[in-house]
């Protein structure tokens, strides 16, 4: 797992979710993978979602246990509501800490420099990976992501990522577009 790609991307969650929430994450990943909807599915197909159910398994192992979740959440520099520093506002005052009435936190913005985006990224390993987690995390990187279904008349859910180009780990420009091939489980013959 890389510090791009997070648990919580996998589960299809926020940070801040309950462990009812993440509780209900898994079991949804688990059922789109589930041996049924597979049966039939290309060599690479069967690839990808075993990757998958590696991934969700992990991330309900790490997640589902609040011992666990709380040094993963502070390596990953993840917070949650009631965490962390104290809200604006409650730190000290004075006349020497603010820089006048009308001064606003956006003002304050405005001064600081703004993050400098790189201009190449690494591709991110998003194969295994559902197709809502993969926008989450090309996002973040500021890739494009174009879509190939490969599932000729799919079920109506979330997409399984089986490959994609350019291949992982590959320096690419920041803006550049990632293919993603996408299958669904094919609809049911009527």
């Amino acid at each position: 797992m890389t510090s791009v790609v997070t648990w919580y991307d996998v589960l299809g969650v926020l940070p801040d979710a309950s462990q009812g929430d993440i509780r209900a994450g898994w079991q949804a990943r688990r059922a789109a993978l589930a041996p049924a909807l597979l049966a039939g599915a290309p060599p690479d197909v069967q690839g990808a979602a075993g990757r998958a159910v590696t991934l969700v398994d992990e991330a309900w192992r790490v997640l589902g246990d609040p011992a666990a979740r709380e040094p993963y959440d502070a390596a990953a520099g993840v917070t949650r509501p009631g965490e962390g520093l104290e809200p604006p506002g409650a730190g000290p005052t004075g006349p020497d800490v603010t820089l006048g009435q009308r001064w606003t936190m956006a003002d304050e913005e405005a001064l600081q420099d703004p993050p400098v985006r790189p201009s190449h990224v690494l591709a991110p390993d998003v194969g295994g990976l559902f197709y809502h987690a993969c926008l989450e995390v090309a996002g973040r990187l500021g890739l494009h992501v174009a879509p190939v279904r490969l599932t000729a008349h799919p079920m109506p859910v979330e997409g399984l990522v089986v490959g994609q180009t350019p291949a992982p780990g590959r320096r690419v420009h920041a803006g550049s577009t990632l293919t993603v091939q996408l299958w669904h489980p094919p609809e049911p013959a009527r």
